[in-house]
C-alpha cells in the first residue's frame, strides 16, 4: 500500500528539496442541479444539464455534482468584489493583489491554518539575483526550454506569461514581504552546468537576525507571511474566514459563476461575488479515486517504506471546476514526487543491480526509481564524498543537486553537508555506514543472490570509471570509483508532495470550458490550475516554480479582476 504521512519531512529527509507547494488549502464539494427560472443555478454544465456519475456508469464518482442547498438554510449572506478560496499560497497571494488594487474580498479557508510547507520561490529575473550577479535570462529561450521538456504538453501562454512577468511579481512579493520583517536570501540551488538548464539560485524568505534552517519549524516563515497577507484583506473591509468550506459555487443562467455557499460548522453562508471566483483549493493527490485515475503510477505496488503521500489535498477545487463546465488537463498527470538525493553516485534496487544512469537529473531519478521494484532504490558512496560532492556541482542538475541552506555568496562545506542533510538521515537509519562493502551489503539488508549482485555490481562500476560508462552513458565528471572505506548507503524515500495539474486556464487565470472558451466569473490558480506543467513537474529550467507561479499568477489575477 502507498503509505500515508501526515506532513513532509524538511530537506534534510528529502535532500536539497524545496516543497514550492502552492495553495495548500481547503474547499469542498459543489452541488448541481438543472436551472430553474429567476434563481442562479448550481454547478451546472453549461448547456444547463446536471452532471452525474455513477458505479455502473464506470465514471468516476468526482464527476457527480451532489444536491444544492436550499436558501432556507443559509444563515449569513456577504457581499464581495471577489471570493477566493484557499488561503494557501496562491490564494492569500491573489487577495493580496485584489485588495491592493482597490477590490474588496472575502477569503476563505477550509483548516484552521492554511498548509504552508514551501520555502523556494523560483522567479525568472527579479532584481534580488541580478543585485546578486547573477546573470539575466533569456525569457523567449527559457520559455521554449521549459515547452520542450515538457514535451509541448503544456501552455505556451502560461510559460511565457510566467517566465517574463514572474521577475515583476517577485519584486512586487519580496519588497512586502521586507515590510513584513523578512530578509530574502538567494540560495545556491543551481548548477553552473551546460548539460542542464538550471543555472540560477532561488529565494528563500527568512526573519531578520535569524541564520538559515535555524528555526525549530524552517516553515514558519511561509506560516507567518500567510497570515500577514490574510490580514491584509480584513484591514481593507474585506474578510477572512477560517474553518470556512466552500461546498457549492453558484452559477446564473448563461453559466456565469457569481458566488459560492460555504459552511462553517453548521451553518450555511452564501457569498455573493461580483467580480469572480478564485478556486485556490489546493491539490488532489489525496484522493485515491482522483490519484488512481490521472496518473499513471501503480502506488498500490510500492513498498510503503520506501514510498509515502504527505498531500492533504482532496481535490476539492477540481471537482467544483468541472462541475461548473470546466475542463481538466489531459491526463496522465504531473505529479510532484521527491525523494532523498544523493547527487550522482551509484543508484541499485532491491535486486543489487545499477539500473539508471545517475546523471539523470531530479525528475529523471524519481521516475526511474518509480519503476524498480516496489519503487526501492539506494545511493551508495564511499570516504571520498567531501572532495567528489563539491567537483560535482559544476555538472548537476535539478533543484536538489546542492547544499541545503547554502547562500549563492557563500561556499560549499563538508560540515555543512554533515550538519544540514546526513544528521537527521544518520538519527532515522536512513543513511547507513560500514567499514566494507560486504558488512554494507548487510547493513541493507541484501542476502543471497542480492547480496552477490550487488558486490558485483559495484566492482563492475568501478571498473567503468576507468573504461568509461559503456553501460548506462554517465558522464565521466560523475564517476567516481566506490572503493575508500566507510562506505555509505542511503535509503532513496520517494514522497507525493501534491498533484500539480489541474483544470485548464488560459494565461489570465480564467477557467476555459470543454470549447476552451472562458467561463465568466471563474478563475484558478495554484495546483488548482492546469497547463504549466505536461508529463513531468519540471522544475529544472526554474528551480520553485511552484512557488513561484503562485506567487505571479496570484499578483497578476488580482490586477486583472480589477480592470
Amino acid at each position: 500500500m502507498f503509505e500515508t504521512v501526515s506532513d513532509l519531512s524538511r530537506r534534510n529527509f528529502l535532500k536539497g528539496v524545496a516543497l514550492g507547494t502552492a495553495g495548500l488549502a481547503g474547499a469542498g464539494l459543489i452541488a448541481g442541479c438543472s436551472p430553474q427560472a429567476g434563481t442562479p443555478s448550481v454547478g451546472v454544465a453549461p448547456d444547463g444539464s446536471a452532471k452525474t456519475a455513477s458505479a455502473e456508469s464506470g465514471i468516476p464518482s468526482f464527476f457527480g455534482a451532489p444536491e444544492p442547498i436550499g436558501d432556507d438554510k443559509i444563515a449569513e449572506t456577504l457581499d464581495a468584489d471577489v471570493l477566493v478560496i484557499g488561503a494557501g499560497i496562491a490564494g492569500a497571494t491573489t487577495a493580496s493583489s485584489c485588495v491592493e488594487n482597490g477590490l474588496k474580498v472575502v477569503l476563505v479557508e477550509k483548516l484552521e491554518n492554511p498548509r504552508a510547507i514551501g520555502l523556494d520561490y523560483g522567479l525568472v529575473n527579479p532584481s534580488i539575483l541580478a543585485e546578486k550577479g547573477v546573470e539575466p535570462e533569456d525569457v523567449y529561450e527559457l520559455a521554449r526550454d521549459h515547452m520542450e521538456k515538457s514535451c509541448h504538453m503544456c501552455r505556451g501562454d502560461k510559460v511565457y506569461r510566467f517566465m517574463s512577468r514572474s521577475g515583476e511579481a517577485g519584486d512586487w512579493y519580496i519588497e512586502k514581504a521586507k515590510g513584513y520583517g523578512f530578509e530574502p536570501q538567494v540560495m545556491a540551488y543551481a548548477s553552473n552546468s551546460d548539460h542542464y538548464r538550471n543555472n540560477r539560485g532561488v529565494i528563500e524568505l527568512w526573519h531578520k537576525g535569524i541564520d538559515l534552517g535555524e528555526e525549530e519549524n524552517c516553515y514558519a516563515p511561509m506560516e507567518e507571511m500567510l497570515a500577514n497577507l490574510s490580514q491584509e484583506v480584513v484591514s481593507a473591509g474585506g474578510e477572512y474566514r477560517n474553518n470556512t468550506e466552500a461546498v457549492q459555487l453558484l452559477q446564473s443562467e448563461n453559466g456565469e459563476v457569481v458566488g459560492a455557499i460555504c459552511k462553517s460548522g453548521d451553518r450555511y453562508i452564501k457569498i455573493n461575488a461580483s467580480r469572480g471566483v478564485v478556486l485556490a483549493a489546493g491539490d488532489y493527490a489525496m484522493d485515491a479515486e482522483m490519484l488512481s485515475y490521472y496518473t499513471e503510477w501503480d502506488f498500490d505496488s510500492y513498498d510503503p517504506e520506501f514510498c509515502s503521500n504527505s498531500s492533504t489535498g482532496t481535490g476539492d477545487g477540481h471537482k467544483m471546476g468541472l462541475w461548473a463546465g470546466a475542463k481538466m488537463q489531459e491526463a496522465p498527470h504531473p505529479l510532484m514526487i521527491f525523494m532523498g538525493y544523493a547527487y550522482g553516485y551509484l543508484r541499485v534496487n532491491k535486486n543489487g543491480e545499477r539500473y539508471v544512469n545517475e546523471d539523470s537529473g531530479y525528475v529523471g531519478g524519481v521516475n526511474s526509481q518509480l519503476q524498480q521494484p516496489g519503487a526501492a532504490s539506494w545511493a551508495i558512496w564511499d570516504n571520498k564524498w567531501s572532495k567528489e560532492i563539491p567537483a560535482s556541482l559544476a555538472y548537476g542538475g535539478g533543484m536538489s543537486w546542492d547544499q541545503d541552506f547554502r547562500r549563492i555568496e557563500d561556499p560549499w562545506t563538508a560540515e555543512g553537508e554533515e550538519t544540514g542533510a546526513w544528521s537527521w538521515e544518520r538519527e532515522s537509519g536512513l543513511l547507513l555506514e560500514a567499514d566494507s562493502l560486504d558488512g554494507l551489503a548487510d547493513a541493507i539488508g541484501f542476502e543471497g543472490e542480492a547480496k552477490e549482485t550487488f558486490l558485483a555490481t559495484v566492482e563492475r562500476y568501478n571498473a567503468l570509471v576507468d573504461e568509461g560508462d559503456s553501460e548506462f552513458g554517465k558522464r565521466p565528471e560523475l564517476m567516481t570509483k566506490i572503493a575508500e572505506p566507510p562506505f555509505y548507503a542511503l535509503k532513496m524515500v520517494v514522497e507525493v508532495a501534491v498533484s500539480t495539474a489541474g483544470l485548464i486556464t488560459n494565461a489570465d487565470s480564467e477557467c476555459l470550458d470543454e470549447g476552451g472558451k472562458p467561463i465568466p466569473g471563474l478563475y484558478a490558480v495554484g495546483n488548482n490550475a492546469g497547463g504549466l506543467f505536461g508529463i513531468d513537474y519540471n522544475e529544472v529550467t526554474v528551480p520553485g516554480i511552484s512557488i513561484g507561479r503562485a506567487v505571479t499568477f496570484g499578483y497578476l489575477l488580482g490586477q486583472h479582476l480589477a480592470k
